[in-house]
């Protein structure tokens, strides 16, 4: 994650809530023998171990200690990693073996996901030695039996002390109890504090564990349930809504914040702009058959076709403009840079109503009349 700070990442982080007692040593030991062959992509780690494991808790304990232990700490980028897709991440730290929270996150993550067990990357900020830390942080939730529980897997494979990463297994972080983990990590988003009582920023950095922002207790798991069936765009709007409501507190939140506000007009942009061109094509050719028709009537349609034929010479083009106009009014998310033009594609389209209306209305006259009384409705004034 990004930071104009240096801050000693993980420094004493392995105390915060005290070492416990591995009780994982045989899940440990029979991850610490996977092939090297079987290290290659998560496909491969994921593979290894639902061949040797059961249950979801023995599952997420091999993941968790695979990646802690054969990932470190880039403390080298540590402040200016660089810019990647999920899929660069997890490809650069399993070559490299090296990465920072964000690599750890991913990997753990997609290995988690491929064995079924399913887990979101989180992101947010934390609290050392009672400081706010000067990194952004991204960690992991993860369902485990029904229920919802935090991962560190960066704070669990060591930490970095005088600029040096020093490897050592952290058990503290792996199947977290929330409210202890809430301790020290504040996610951006309230959804993932998995707390009844969600907390804001001001009452984390008070050590506030439980707060009254909601009245209810917070259903989080129905909301997580909800989340889930949400459209890109939904989910984006709905996170937003909840960083606001616990308040912008420091940078690290506002750079969230703004990042995501910059993604919903991303998120406009990509769902609107493949409609607009459709409809501005669609548009096109409608006045393209309706110029068309025009032509052929000012020929007193000649030469002359069925009433079918000639009733679509003036259906078609007014049912593309109809089209064009329901798709406008169906669109109600528009970024600031194509709404001028959304605008003025509006204002067009509606005020062409009366030029296909007309040519549809002067057919259906001329059909409903008798063969011989239809050149009479031809007259010298032509609209």
């Amino acid at each position: 994650m990004k930071s104009s700070f240096i801050f000693l990442l993980l420094i004493f982080a392995q105390f915060s809530f005290g070492q416990t007692a591995n009780a994982y040593l045989a899940i440990d030991q029979k991850m610490a023998q996977i092939p090297g062959s079987s290290t290659t992509s998560t496909d491969a780690i994921a593979n290894y171990i639902n061949s040797n494991f059961e249950t979801e808790t023995e599952k997420i304990r091999a993941a968790y200690y695979w990646v802690a232990e054969n990932i470190s700490y880039d403390v080298a980028n540590m402040n200016q990693p660089k810019p990647q897709t999920k899929a660069e991440k997890i490809s650069s730290a399993l070559k490299t073996r090296k990465g920072v929270c964000m690599h750890y996150s991913e990997v753990f993550g997609d290995i988690a996901n491929k064995l079924g067990i399913k887990t979101f990357v989180v992101s947010g900020y934390t609290k050392q030695l009672g400081k706010i830390a000067a990194l952004s942080h991204a960690w992991n939730i993860s369902k485990i039996d029904g229920k919802w529980y935090p991962f560190d897997v960066t704070w669990g494979a060591g930490y970095v002390k005088d600029m040096v990463f020093y490897k050592k297994m952290n058990n503290a972080y792996f199947k977290s109890n929330p409210t202890d983990f809430l301790s020290t990590h504040m996610p951006y988003d309230y959804m993932w504090q998995l707390n009844k009582k969600p907390i804001t920023n001001d009452d984390f950095y008070k050590d506030i564990r439980e707060s009254d922002i909601i009245a209810n207790p917070y259903d989080f798991n129905a909301e997580i349930n909800q989340f889930e069936m949400l459209s890109e765009f939904e989910k984006i709007e709905k996170r937003i809504q909840r960083i606001e409501q616990v308040g912008l507190k420091n940078e690290f939140v506002k750079a969230e914040y703004n990042l995501l506000k910059k993604n919903l007009e991303n998120q406009k942009n990509n769902n609107t702009i493949p409609t607009l061109e459709l409809i501005v094509a669609e548009y096109n050719q409608a006045n393209k058959l309706l110029s068309d028709f025009i032509n052929y009537r000012n020929k007193k349609f000649i030469p002359l076709l069925s009433d079918d034929e000639i009733r679509s010479k003036a259906q078609i083009p007014y049912d593309k403009w109809l089209f064009c106009q329901q798709e406008l009014a169906k669109i109600v998310n528009v970024s600031k840079e194509n709404l001028a033009n959304f605008n003025a594609l509006k204002k067009v389209v509606a005020s062409s109503q009366k030029r296909f209306q007309d040519q549809l209305d002067f057919v259906n006259s001329y059909l409903s009349k008798s063969q011989a009384d239809r050149a009479a409705t031809f007259s010298p004034k032509r609209r």
